[in-house]
């Protein structure tokens, strides 16, 4: 944190007017954006390209107990269905800068520990392929207890 430097001693004095801050700005996107020609990253079509999509935990803790994904393999169009356990054959554990280190891959393996935590990865010629492949895998979970409070969550282990 700065030390406080008293107005007396300080070497640089304020703008009185700068030339963007505080200024009305011409907006030079809206006409594009207007008329519907916007460009985003979901308009994105190159040769070969291939869509992904996953399917997420709904549960805040639990075990993974099986998960079928034959009928997503089946679906036309899909390319790669993929779990956590081959997800990890092939990716080494996401960097972690926590002290001890976690040990945490990009799709989950045995456990879920967040709502939304990634359990499988469907690639498809589509993207509309993907999320209707994420539907067809069945995944059955046994929830576990869910640590909500902070300072249950500081003290367990």
């Amino acid at each position: 944190m700065d030390a406080y430097i008293p107005e007396s001693r300080q070497t640089e004095k304020p703008r009185e007017s700068y030339q963007y801050i505080g200024k009305n700005m011409k907006r030079v996107e809206d006409p594009r954006l207007l008329v519907g020609r916007g460009m985003f990253a979901d308009d994105t079509n190159l040769p070969e390209m291939a869509h992904s999509a996953i399917l997420r935990s709904p549960h805040a803790h639990a075990r993974i107990l099986r998960i079928d994904k034959s009928k997503a393999e089946a679906l036309a169009g899909v390319l790669c269905v993929m779990t956590g356990e081959e997800a990890a054959q092939v990716t080494g554990p996401l960097p972690s800068w926590a002290n001890p280190p976690v040990h945490q891959y990009c799709i989950a393996q045995d456990k879920v520990r967040h709502v939304g935590e990634a359990v499988v990865a469907v690639v498809a010629e589509t993207r509309y392929i993907a999320e209707d492949a994420c539907d067809l895998v069945e995944v059955e979970y046994e929830p576990l207890p869910a640590v909500v409070d902070l300072e249950e969550a500081r003290n367990s282990t």
